[in-house]
């Protein structure tokens, strides 16, 4: 058995946020102090406990500090080489660096702490940026070598935990939350017609763009570098797309034992800690797992956290009691009124450093863990990525399968659907057009289909904001779908789901909401190493994924009875009943403020809201048209 996670050696992690400036010429020119004070106070909240400073000629390097292990000073950052010529800020864990220590240590590096963040940067300097690819963990980093005078920065491969750049006027600047940037006044208020393309297509806005236009989301597993003059060089140290290739046929049998061998790495890696790390509990399979594997790993006490609403059909609170009794957890409910939730919802949108339209639940569960002083959960983001749990595993391949029959048919069926006005029927349109992978993924989890656009959008996407827009969410969709033919169809779904949804939203998400209490959130599912396990060879055993049964038939603990072969629910907010109600006001205003500032049409925003009024539509599109009005106008 593993030891407990208090006995393992102490470690410096932090969980924190991260800013800079590098500017190579009079014209980049900058106040370096008050650069650094405005971005650290901006990250104060993801750092409450410590902060860090480091000045050079044109640099200024910030860290705010949230201490998950050993919270003494050895690990401070900015974190300096003896010979001063290098530095870096992290935030993150890398669950590997004692192997990685081991290895640099056998080559003759001597280290003065305990501190991953020391590792990190000795193995950046020994084997450049591109050995990142041996790191197993989330992280975000800036390093500055003060004699080559270049600043790198570089994201983890799944993209965890964020990193926002942007580079103008001989200058770049970098942070955790674009918030930041603003604050400190090193980014113009310049709204990206890409960014709230995307956003109006997926609900979300996708790497490398954001809603600014002069800042970009550093693309997942790729680093870049400025060089005094303003040289720059990118790369890509990491891509996730590969596990999905790999087709060496593998047996029922062996991929449950790897699989259940991964897990168990995985959990116990995400469990090291010197502060008490909780798990959330919602119910369902994945976060029922991790407390199964957690209590497999460890036998010492495990903290779960169940968040409910007072909406008795939207609460699992029951299914949460069983699995904590189950595996003898202090387990901790959190009640959550739905007044208090209604009432709170427009100052939060300032919170959320980007539109979304999934970050609320998350919000209010990461305020009520918080608040009870833990300081990191596990939680089960990523699962229905790893282990087929989404609906669209069987939609997808179904579509398309049925597609190959129904061919002559299809052309006909657009022309029905079109003739419809029920958003349903414009999903099944687009997908006759072009019944592909790409386009029943799209089908699945977009908002507005490219049909809808010429309609939706306003006057801001007139000439040629409008075809620019177009044209870079296309390149960047083209990426995302490139090479799915290399794959299995459910590895592809995965790919997608991993590529898209997970990387795009939730992992975003999670981290920013969870951040803005100085919460740290793992995700054990979301590990590069597991997924290696599992993929593709899942993409051949069909029956493993109905269910999620390679998960929990995997687990050397098993779930109690009534988890498994139930819809998981988890805590669902009812936005519908709220904006018939009292939030109706807010929602509404919203809309106006879409309108009004030129990104959606005003009579097509009115369709929108009444579509959904009598039931023609979900509440989602009318809510995502609010959610943009109503960030963009807290963000002026």
């Amino acid at each position: 058995m593993i030891p407990d996670p208090g006995s393992l050696i102490p470690e410096n992690k932090h969980m924190c946020g991260i800013g800079g400036v590098f500017g190579w010429s009079e014209a980049g020119g900058f106040d370096a102090t008050r650069a650094g004070s405005e971005l650290s106070a901006a990250l104060a909240h993801r750092g409450p406990d410590g902060q860090g400073t480091l000045t050079d000629r044109g640099l200024v390097l910030v860290h705010r500090r949230l201490a998950i292990i050993d919270p003494t000073p050895a690990g401070r950052q900015p974190m300096t080489t003896p010979d001063g010529r290098y530095s870096i800020v992290f935030n993150g864990e890398i669950y590997n660096y004692r192997d990685l220590r081991l290895d640099l240590e056998r080559a003759g590096a001597r280290f003065t702490t305990a501190s991953d963040t020391e590792v990190l940067l000795g193995l950046i300097v020994r084997d450049g940026i591109t050995a990142l690819n041996r790191a197993r963990g989330m992280f975000a980093l800036a390093m500055w070598d003060a004699q080559e005078r270049s600043l790198t920065v570089a994201r983890d491969r799944f993209g965890i935990k964020p990193l926002y750049v942007a580079a103008q006027h001989d200058r770049a600047a970098f942070a955790s939350e674009i918030t930041a940037l603003r604050r400190a006044s090193l980014v113009d208020r310049d709204v990206s017609a890409a960014g709230v393309l995307a956003f109006l297509a997926w609900g979300y806005i996708p790497p490398p763009l954001t809603w600014l236009r002069n800042v970009e989301s550093l693309a997942p597993g790729t680093w870049k570098r400025w060089h005094d003059g303003g040289r720059i060089e990118v790369g890509r140290f990491a891509d996730y797309t590969k596990t999905y290739e790999d087709d060496t046929p593998v047996d029922e049998i062996e991929l449950r034992a790897r699989t259940r061998e991964a897990i168990r790495d995985s959990i116990a890696a995400h469990l090291v800690a010197d502060v008490p790390v909780g798990i959330f509990l919602s119910g369902g399979i994945d976060s029922a797992a991790i407390v199964s594997s957690a209590r497999e790993v460890t036998s010492g006490p495990l903290h779960t956290y169940t968040v409910a609403g007072d909406v008795p059909s939207l609460s699992e609170i029951e299914m949460a009691r069983t699995v904590a009794m189950h595996f003898g957890t202090t387990h901790h409910e959190l009640m959550i009124g739905s007044a208090a939730i209604e009432q709170a919802l427009p100052s939060i949108v300032r919170r959320l450093d980007a539109p979304s339209a999934d970050a609320i639940n998350s919000y209010f569960v990461s305020q009520a863990v918080a608040a009870t002083h833990v300081k990191a959960v596990l939680s089960g983001v990523g699962g229905d990525e790893m282990f087929g749990g989404y609906p669209s595993f069987q939609r997808i391949p179904s579509a398309l399968r049925t597609a190959k029959w129904l061919a002559p048919m299809l052309p006909v069926t657009a022309m029905a659907a079109s003739a419809v006005s029920d958003w349903r029927a414009r999903k099944i349109q687009h997908f006759a057009a072009a019944p592909e992978l790409s386009s029943a993924y799209r089908a699945v989890r977009g908002n507005f289909m490219p049909e809808e656009w010429d309609n939706l959008l306003g006057p801001a996407f007139e000439g040629d904001a409008g075809r620019d827009a177009r044209a870079t969410l296309a390149e960047l969709e083209t990426r995302v779908f490139r090479g799915l033919e290399k794959d299995t169809p459910l590895a592809a779904v995965a790919r997608i789901e991993t590529g898209a949804y997970l990387r795009g939203q939730l992992l975003r998400d999670i981290d920013a909401v969870s951040m803005a209490h100085g919460l740290e959130v793992r995700v054990p599912f979301v590990d590069h190493r597991l997924a290696a396990r599992v993929w593709p060879a899942l993409g051949h055993h069909a029956d493993l994924i109905e269910g999620k049964r390679l998960l929990h038939e995997s687990l050397p603990r098993p779930l109690p009875d009534g988890i498994v072969g139930r819809p998981k629910r988890g805590f669902t907010l009812p936005f519908d009943a709220w904006m018939r109600g009292g939030l109706r006001e807010t929602a509404l205003r919203g809309i106006e403020s879409s309108v009004a500032l030129g990104w959606v049409n005003a009579r097509a925003a009115s369709a929108v809201w009444s579509d959904w009024e009598r039931g023609r539509a979900h509440w989602s599109r009318a809510w995502s048209l609010s959610l943009l009005g109503q960030f963009l106008q807290e963000a002026a």
